[in-house]
């Protein structure tokens, strides 16, 4: 009835699902394992098995599980990396990401928890999804168990098939040395003059060992008495030409606000320039102060992230930063960095900008890494909303970052340890976000109540 050194688990009878071998359906032996719900939309059930006899973690202290808050990958993850690879089938299921997880429990010779993750990367081939993921194991750990979860749908047939656990060789580190700056061009000046003063900032940057620099909102307009248009230029164009010359010389890549043209449109525009002084690519604010509106600047409407030799990169412009859905739609289509020309942030007297900027950074895991005009605090902030890096004032400043960079919280989701970048993709609920999606208050919103369908005191007044 069930696999080999796998077993069943739910929670309750009443909310299981059927398990059984299926010898129909097979990804490529002679048959699955089957998780098939029975109704209950609170359905949950999981094949689980064990892999013991880990290698030694070079510690006598196997049975030890640490007792902080808050640990760091080193002196708690082992140098051991293992890939672990399985296919499913889906049918009848509305989400796969809502309804199916693959989960790895890893624990110390007593058989105590200490770090539980997900495995989230799954590609379509054919019929059948590849779920795939690279884990490290902790230092401690002497076995880990895989569990096969169906939970969360009155409906629908999940099979397993194929599922491996291989140790590789550990990957290189991806450590950088990120820049920002703080500077106004003096006045009076003019586009041209601002291209020279910030290739020379960015030429500053190169011969500090930079591998990125992060420039301001609108570079050309700064410290001009010109309006969106009067700067506005194509891309490729001037700006990207002059920068790009520095950052082909000095194999460094380039972050950029300008204005850009295209035909009678103009955009707010952050160029990322590569090593080898092209645009990589670009991205257009989509959300317009309305100075920017009235001025005749057109919002953009996607975010693309770019992946680079280093790491992925997404891009947003000062008024975006407001907004979190910006930082949160980068972090979901893979940004590790989100680079931010700002103009300025004077909530509270100035009070909110290192906030906002830290909270950024924290809810999505990833680092942000900002440069402002007004506050004049330029920041390098790591995933954990610490701040690497302040030009308090007028200035430069750099920092190395470590993108393979791990941090682990207890009790964060897991009952052992977590970490954030790992759990919260799997664990939000998209699907419950519906009024983030509107336009408008046009329609009223209900919470998941028996009165749902009827309006509130308030609306019918209104009426």
């Amino acid at each position: 009835k069930t696999p080999l050194d796998w077993r069943e688990r739910t929670e309750r009878e009443e909310i299981a699902p059927n398990f059984e071998l299926d010898s129909t359906v097979a990804h490529s032996g002679r048959r699955s394992a089957k998780l098939s719900a029975k109704g209950s939309p609170g359905t949950f059930g999981y094949w689980v098995t064990s892999i013991t006899g880990l290698p030694d973690s070079n510690t006598r202290l196997t049975n030890h599980i640490p007792t902080e808050p808050v640990v760091r990958a080193k002196g708690f993850l082992a140098e051991r990396r293992y890939r672990f690879r399985c296919y499913f089938r889906a049918r009848g299921i509305k989400s796969i990401d809502k309804s199916i997880s693959i989960k790895a429990r890893w624990k110390n010779a007593r058989g105590e928890e200490i770090l539980g993750e997900y495995i989230t990367s799954h590609k379509l081939q054919g019929e059948w999804h590849e779920a795939e993921g690279i884990l490290a194991a902790p230092l401690f750990a002497k076995s880990v168990d895989l569990e096969l979860v169906l939970q969360w749908t009155p409906t629908g047939t999940v099979w397993w098939d194929d599922v491996s656990l291989e140790q590789i060789s550990p990957p290189q580190e991806r450590k950088i040395k990120v820049a920002t700056v703080s500077y106004e061009p003096p006045r009076p000046s003019t586009p041209d003059k601002n291209r020279n003063f910030f290739a020379e900032k960015v030429a500053a940057a190169g011969k500090a060992g930079a591998d990125i620099i992060c420039l301001g909102e609108g570079i050309t307009k700064a410290s001009t008495d010109k309006n969106f248009a009067e700067v506005a230029e194509s891309v490729p164009g001037p700006t990207s030409q002059v920068l790009g010359d520095v950052a082909k010389k000095y194999h460094m890549y380039v972050i950029a606000g300008i204005y850009e043209r295209k035909e009678a449109i103009v955009y707010n525009t952050a160029l990322l320039i590569d090593r080898e002084g092209k645009v990589f690519g670009k991205y257009r604010k989509t959300h317009l102060p309305e100075d920017e509106v009235t001025g005749g600047v057109t919002p953009g409407d996607t975010y693309p992230v770019f992946k680079t030799d280093f790491g992925t990169v997404g891009l947003e412009i000062c008024y975006d930063n407001f907004f979190p859905e910006v930082a949160r739609s980068l972090a979901l289509k893979g940004a590790e960095i989100i680079f931010l020309p700002i103009s300025g942030d004077g909530r509270g007297n100035g009070y909110a900008w290192d906030i906002v900027a830290r909270c950024r950074a924290i809810d999505n895991a990833v680092y942000l890494i900002a440069s402002n005009y007004s506050q004049k605090r330029s920041l390098v902030v790591d995933p954990n909303g610490q701040i690497l890096a302040d030009t308090k004032g007028s200035g430069m400043v750099t920092a190395e970052i470590d993108l393979d960079g791990r941090t682990f919280d207890r009790w964060l989701s897991f009952p052992s340890y977590g970490e954030w970048k790992s759990l919260y993709p799997k664990e939000r609920r998209a699907g419950t976000y519906g009024i983030l999606l509107r336009d408008s208050k046009d329609s009223y919103v209900h919470g998941n109540n028996e009165e749902a369908d009827m309006p509130s005191a308030y609306d019918q007044r209104a009426r």
